[in-house]
């Protein structure tokens, strides 16, 4: 008979674990946090104290601990690589907070070692799994743009120094807004898309000494991206990454088709409104109009927006478009290992994902298009009908 729980360790208890905790302790029965470890025991110590975790431990303890199953690694990126190969080593799945690694040659030893083992090795972004998401998803299955013949991703922010209390690790190898902000929209693009089969990107350095916290910092990491991506399906799109734009009008995702457009929120975040654009509906009404002028006006005049709707979530969300709900990857993953099912954060998916945020710096150093050596299979959409934090 199948384990009802997994016993979950988290090692990293920094900013990002105020989330993750309460989240997997909170919301999910599937998994149960029974220990803390972080580079210092007294982090350990007070996320446990904070949170009612049972044991606070250090790395090498927890790593030893056999009744733990799996590791959750918050540590920052700098650090993921090594510790995923030490978890893995002592018989533990792991799940990462992103990015899976620094390069590819790392992120492919760690999943190629957890193959050799038996075990899963899978990393964040996760929140594909949010209502917004799935919601675009089942309207892409269900053929309501009709054939997809193109896609934009935009994400920006001024860099991190204005809210993150330590914003340094961003402007190190493997930070950057690739590496932080793209990671979000090309694991959207793959989940609704497919997997990716090449891209031709820039990637400069507007600034590359920053004023950090009232000193100037020196960046070691590009921070303006721009990138032209084709999947293997054959469908191309624009994506915009960057540190260096205040704010911008720019949608966070669209998807084009042959019937209309789907507009969708911030991959950053879980939920948040989903729109879709009717252009056959658009197509009937000019053909409607009689006489150029009155053509012309419907197609570009102001009452063209009257075929711009707001389509209601096909799946439970929370009433903030906003809500953080980090911790529904360990979930899927914990359901997966219990069930016998694939994860839909699989370790071909973190590996196919983070080669392809590689391949942007790749594409933009070389000045070639980065053909992609990988694949995945596009994770299964989530069951309609579950509650907001359940999983199948």
């Amino acid at each position: 008979m199948k384990k009802e729980k997994l016993n979950i360790g988290v090692i990293g208890c920094g900013n990002i674990a105020e989330v993750y905790i309460p989240n997997m302790i909170r919301h999910f029965p599937n998994i149960e946090v029974v220990a803390c470890a972080s580079r210092t025991f007294a982090s350990a110590k007070k996320a446990c104290e904070t949170f009612g975790v049972e044991r606070a431990l250090t790395v090498d303890e927890l790593l030893a601990d056999k009744t733990i199953n799996l590791v959750v690694n918050l540590t920052v990126p700098q650090a993921h690589y090594e510790l995923n190969k030490r978890i893995l080593e002592a018989g533990k799945h792991v799940y990462c907070e992103k990015p899976f690694a620094l390069t590819f040659e790392e992120a492919k030893e760690v999943t190629d070692l957890a193959k050799e083992k038996g075990l899963y090795a899978v990393a964040a972004p996760d929140t594909f799994l949010g209502s917004s998401l799935q919601t675009m998803r089942k309207l892409l299955d269900d053929g309501t743009i009709g054939r997809v013949t193109g896609f934009t991703a935009n994400s920006w922010q001024h860099g991190c120094e204005l809210w993150h209390p330590a914003p340094w690790f961003s402007y190190q190898i493997g930070g950057g807004p690739v590496m932080d902000l793209a990671n979000y929209f090309m694991s959207a693009l793959i989940f609704l898309l497919g997997p990716v089969k090449e891209i031709y990107c820039k990637y400069t350095c507007p600034t590359p000494m920053r004023p950090i916290k009232g000193e100037l910092f020196e960046v070691e990491v590009n921070t303006f991206c721009s990138a032209v991506v084709t999947f293997e399906s054959g469908i191309t799109g624009t994506i915009l990454s960057s540190y260096d734009i205040w704010q911008s009008q720019l949608p966070p995702i669209e998807v084009y088709g042959d019937d209309g457009v789907l507009y969708g929120s911030d991959p950053i975040m879980f939920g948040g409104s989903v729109k879709h654009y009717d252009g056959r509906a658009l197509e009937a009404h000019i053909n409607e109009c009689e006489g150029f002028f009155e053509k012309l006006m419907a197609m570009h005049g102001p009452g063209k927006t009257q075929f711009l709707k707001d389509v209601p979530s096909l799946f439970p969300e929370d009433d903030d478009p906003h809500s953080n709900m980090r911790g529904l990857g360990v979930a899927d993953l914990a359901s997966a290992i219990l069930t016998g099912r694939s994860p839909r954060v699989s370790g071909d998916f973190s590996l196919h994902l983070l080669e392809a945020l590689a391949g942007f710096q790749i594409s933009s150093d070389e000045n070639r298009v980065y053909q992609m050596t990988t694949t995945c299979s596009r994770p299964a959409p989530m069951p309609e009908g579950l509650g907001l934090w359940e999983m199948d």
